[in-house]
């Protein structure tokens, strides 16, 4: 057993290696952050695919039944 602990003491400690993301997962993340923090999907659709305009959409899908960019802020503690 003494050999077994000199070989694994000459070797240097293996660093963990982080796993590889396929390329569109970056992508998904960051487009799910940005819809968490509101961002409009039409402006995101905007930027990805301006094949595809917001007025489109708007025309497509219509106004949300609740206009949540008019509503007031909620204050904390109320």
């Amino acid at each position: 057993m003494a050999q077994d602990d000199e070989t694994t003491a000459d070797q240097p400690e293996a660093s963990p290696v982080p796993p590889v993301q396929p390329a569109g997962e970056e992508q998904s993340r960051v487009a799910q952050e940005l819809l968490a923090e509101h961002v409009p999907l039409a402006l995101l659709v905007d930027l990805v695919a301006p094949v595809v305009s917001s007025e489109e959409i708007l025309e497509t899908e219509g106004l949300p039944e609740e206009t949540w960019w008019e509503a007031e802020p909620e204050t904390p503690g109320a």
